[in-house]
């Protein structure tokens, strides 16, 4: 790939993975002078009792630990103001996140406010700089991420905030603590890991320390989903390996816009009818075939990238483009199969007309650095009908 003239890059997430993660918690909580951490799960993971090893990693740890369980989400910012004067009353130094999506939203809002005594996120959208210093901020997410959890964005009242300070400075990904969900909801996180990756390695404007992480990201969401598709043996624990490739995923995101198929496929999440992450995942091969027509990036790159069966090497070079957008759509319609049909293939499987889906994206464009022209349309037509672009 040819070196930008210049570019930025920062991550400053720590990362704990593999067996016995979850005992290095202490230390790195000792690390950032930080004694008295308060921790909290969401419900979800004290259901499943995600919670327990993490309170045993502090067995010996001679620490003093507020726990607050089952927390809802239904309504953050006032349950980020209980748990504030928690913190305070207790006299916390630190936070530990013990859940997914927008838990942790609220839980990086909760450091935002106990370091800035801030209680209001207006004042941060207005212009107020977040700063570097804030509290000591541990995530232990499961398997089930909307992508964005270790990202620099902080999602609440329908109101963003983006900063790489918000970026978590500690992950813990262990396969106790990272949970056993079932097949849609790996594959969900699978397709936004894999969303978030292809994206930031096929635009304009990478930059090799973004292609470091969101190749391997690709890499590791691929692994996943073929694995649930049936396609390939996975060396190690399948829900550990795609919660490793979301936490990337987030990472290369960090506090940078939002890319094209990620934000498509929130818009039209909002219609009620599908996911998310299944939005994303069905818009991500024409939102790739649109920009690799523009800006002749490296198509054969994305074959390399999914290949799990040695297509690669058996496909002639000229042929290699158009097989890896073939076989990230055939992904999708493996995907279906072994779900019964809960991953769709296509915006029309759930129930969308196309009118609903021009409707729900309206106002985001296609049009941008290294983009073709008139993308919007041809790109919502497709990914609602089932065919490729060109």
């Amino acid at each position: 790939m040819p070196l930008p003239t210049c570019f930025e890059f920062e991550c400053p997430v720590k990362t704990h993975c593999g067996d016995r993660a979850l005992e290095n918690i202490a230390f790195e909580m000792r690390a950032m002078n930080a004694v008295k951490p308060l921790i909290i799960g969401d419900e979800p993971a004290a259901q499943e009792k995600r919670l327990v090893p993490v309170l045993n990693a502090f067995k010996n740890a001679e620490m003093t630990l507020g726990v607050v369980e089952a927390i809802p989400v239904e309504d953050p910012a006032s349950v980020a103001a209980q748990l504030a004067a928690i913190y305070r009353d207790k006299d916390c130094d630190a936070i530990v996140a013990v859940g997914q999506g927008p838990f942790i939203d609220m839980a990086k809002w909760l450091n935002l406010m106990v370091s800035t005594g801030e209680e209001n996120p207006d004042a941060f959208i207005e212009g107020k700089g977040i700063p570097r210093s804030l509290r000591p901020l541990a995530v232990i997410p499961s398997a089930t991420a909307d992508g964005l959890e270790l990202s620099g964005y902080v999602r609440l009242q329908g109101k963003t905030l983006r900063s790489v300070n918000l970026m978590p400075p500690l992950l813990f990904l262990d396969p106790r603590s990272v949970g056993q969900p079932g097949d849609v909801a790996l594959a969900e996180t699978g397709l936004t890991a894999l969303t978030l990756a292809l994206e930031a390695m096929f635009t304009a404007d990478a930059n090799p320390m973004d292609v470091v992480y969101a190749r391997t990201a690709a890499k590791l969401a691929a692994m996943g989903l073929n694995g649930l598709a049936g396609d390939s043996e996975i060396g190690g624990p399948l829900s550990l390996t795609v919660a490793h490739a979301a936490a990337l995923a987030g990472c290369t995101l960090g506090a940078g816009p939002q890319p094209l198929a990620f934000k498509l496929g929130w818009a039209v999440a909002e219609t009620g009818k599908i996911s998310a992450a299944q939005a994303m995942g069905v818009m991500l091969s024409y939102v790739l075939e649109h920009r690799l027509a523009a800006n002749e990036m490296p198509a054969d790159m994305l074959l390399e990238l999914l290949d799990s069966a040695g297509r690669y090497a058996r496909t002639p070079e000229g042929q290699r483009g158009a097989a890896g957008l073939q076989l990230l759509r055939d992904l999708l319609n493996r995907l279906f199969e072994t779900t019964d049909g809960k991953i769709r293939r296509t915006l029309s499987d759930s129930g969308l007309s196309l009118q609903d889906v021009t409707e729900a994206t309206e106002g985001i464009s296609a049009q941008g650095k290294g983009n073709a022209s008139g993308g919007q349309e041809t790109i919502i037509t497709c990914a609602w009908e089932g065919r490729p672009i060109r």
